[in-house]
């Protein structure tokens, strides 16, 4: 009968005791380099037991000297008589301010720990980091995904007290310390992601964007080095009040937006062609500036076309002609198989909360007409992450990875408590990723993506340029500008990704807006990381760019090829009444122009 004696006793206990709390010291995020990216001070907070209290009135002028509490408002809650077991005196006391109390041994006051979480550089990974609440629990990003591990363990500090709360004569105080949380240690790279930060927010000052975002990742473990989204906030002083401006600015566009891909998405079009054999280097593909599929009229962005071209010549002019036979050539069947095997209609299984999948038409609603406009990146919505896995699939081997932010974690003696397993599987040979990523290198050597070039370094990649639908039906004037490269080309480490939603102006073609950005962040990561060139860098020619308003199309793009630079023409073959660079400006034939 005396089987619950234990438990009986520890309930007796409690009624004799009174606990404060001790947060713990939440643990730390720290970049690979070991930077400290989102770290923790103690504040403290001073309790009073009004019946333990001797002498109210030393008590509140201590209070209000030193933590500049209210001595009426204090004394009045003292000696008011009311059955209330502890009142909360003053919150977020220094250490300094908590030691001059405490020194003074007054009767009834009592301290705990309070943890503030704190950023070191502010308005820096906002979204990824995230932050936490008035109660030190992680709300959002990574300080939300991995609040399990972060938060640490509750202590106590108990005083015998009797029945209505007075400290006990002789009582003895009990101290359950509380217990560090621990580290999160991720694949992030502090310097590698301020360039990425510089870039976002360049583009949104320069291009009046609505959203900007930049991804850069290890192409061969998945490891997330950078990730940037702008617009953003200081983590220390989140908008808590403005809860349109939080959210805008909490929300990480990489993960949870979906968006045509344009152009980009013709990597996995022509990795599957290669894969299958309906594409090679022998193939000859003609461009008249349209198809007809299903007895629609489907334009290429060239509206007066690139007549015959060879693969490489399609894949350097992004001919969606060219992609569009591709895609039919594969079939629904086959086609769909790759998007499956390349990730898209799944997550990516990165460590953030709130990512989405991509949107696919449903296979057997797919006609020809919807094919063909896949082939070229229309008609399917991927996020930001998802192309980046997929497009590195391409080019590293034929291995699709699993990205990743947090590498290990750890305790407080560096011991590992987790470790991150690299997830692979293999979706294209070897030698059709190695077809993809040379045809890919000549883009940025001498295609649409010159403007990412760096001079001296192998960099591959494509240029995306989409329209944007709003109920169903194109946007007028809105688009996502994108680029996604990768180096070295002939055995890449780094992906580069850069999106730039709703440019205003002009100015919307990925290779003008995205791909400059994209060759900042290579060449910085280039000299930070020490990567000495492997080519002998062409000369670079300078020149003044001609005036072309009022040519006809025809004699303007005479002018543009005699110079040998690339260029984009929007609307039809009239004459020119818009041009960047403006005329005068000294280029160079790594400039990509824009005729309008």
């Amino acid at each position: 009968m005396f089987f619950q004696a234990d438990e009986l006793s520890a309930r007796a206990a409690e009624q004799w005791y009174r606990d404060l709390p001790l947060m713990p010291e939440r643990g730390g995020i720290y970049d690979d380099e070991g930077t400290l990216l989102a770290g923790s001070f103690t504040l403290y907070t001073a309790y009073v037991r009004p019946r333990s209290v001797t002498d109210p009135v030393s008590v509140c002028k201590a209070l209000s000297a030193i933590a500049d509490v209210d001595y009426d408002a204090l004394y009045q809650k003292l000696t008011a008589g009311t059955p209330v077991s502890e009142i909360t005196a003053a919150k977020k006391l220094t250490r300094d301010q908590m030691l001059k109390l405490a020194e003074m041994s007054l009767s009834g006051v009592y301290f705990a720990e309070d943890v503030q979480r704190f950023y070191p550089y502010s308005d820096f990974m906002t979204q990824l980091l995230g932050f936490v609440s008035s109660d030190g629990n992680g709300q959002e990003g990574l300080e939300r995904y991995y609040d399990g591990y972060l938060f640490g363990t509750k202590g106590e500090v108990l005083v015998e007290a009797d029945l209505v709360g007075r400290e006990l004569e002789n009582s003895s105080t009990t101290y359950l310390p509380a217990i560090k949380g621990l580290d999160v240690n991720l694949g992030i790279n502090y310097h590698v992601q301020s360039y990425a930060e510089a870039v976002t927010h360049d583009a949104m000052e320069r291009y009046g964007a609505r959203a900007a975002t930049c991804i850069v990742m290890n192409a061969k473990t998945g490891a997330v080095l950078a990730l940037s989204c702008a617009p953003s906030f200081d983590l220390n002083n989140p908008p808590r009040k403005d809860i349109v401006g939080l959210m805008n600015g909490v929300k990480n566009h990489a993960v949870t937006d979906v968006y045509e891909p344009g152009s980009t998405f013709k990597i996995i079009t022509l990795s599957a062609a290669l894969e299958e054999g309906v594409a090679s280097e022998a193939s000859r593909y003609y461009c008249p500036g349209y198809r007809m599929v299903d007895g629609q009229r489907i334009k290429c962005w060239k509206t007066q076309g690139h007549g015959s071209q060879t693969l490489a010549e399609a894949v350097k002019n992004s001919c969606n002609c060219a992609f569009m036979d591709m895609a039919l050539s594969l079939g629904v069947d086959r086609l769909y198989s790759y998007i499956s095997a390349f990730g898209f209609g799944e997550k990516t299984g990165i460590d953030v909360s709130g990512e989405v999948k991509s949107l696919l038409l449903g296979q057997s609603l797919v006609k020809s007409v919807d094919l063909a406009r896949i082939g070229f990146g229309h008609a399917i919505a991927v996020t930001p992450i998802s192309l980046v896995r997929a497009a590195t699939a391409a080019v590293n081997g034929g291995s699709l990875v699993t990205p990743y932010l947090c590498a290990t974690i750890t305790d407080q003696n560096g011991e590992i408590a987790y470790a991150r397993r690299t997830e692979q599987r293999q979706v294209i040979s070897k030698e059709t990723s190695t077809r993809v990523a040379r045809l890919l290198a000549e883009v940025v050597a001498n295609g649409s993506g010159k403007n990412a070039y760096v001079a001296g370094y192998e960099i591959g990649g494509k240029t995306g340029t989409a329209q944007k639908y709003e109920g169903g039906a194109i946007a007028q004037g809105k688009y996502v500008s994108s680029f996604i490269g990768f180096a070295p080309a002939s055995d890449p480490t780094w992906v580069v990704y850069v999106s730039v939603d709703e440019p205003k102006g002009y100015l919307y073609y990925g290779s003008i807006v995205a791909a400059p950005y994209a060759g900042q962040v290579f060449s910085n990561i280039f000299a930070h990381f020490d990567v000495q060139p492997t080519v002998t860098p062409e000369d670079v020619r300078q020149f003044e760019m001609p005036n072309l308003i009022g040519m006809t199309y025809s004699s303007a793009a005479g002018v543009m090829r005699s110079l040998d630079m690339e260029y984009e023409y929007e609307g039809d073959m009239g004459v020119i009444t818009f041009q960047i660079p403006m005329a005068g400006t000294m280029t160079d034939n790594y400039t990509i122009a824009l005729l309008k």
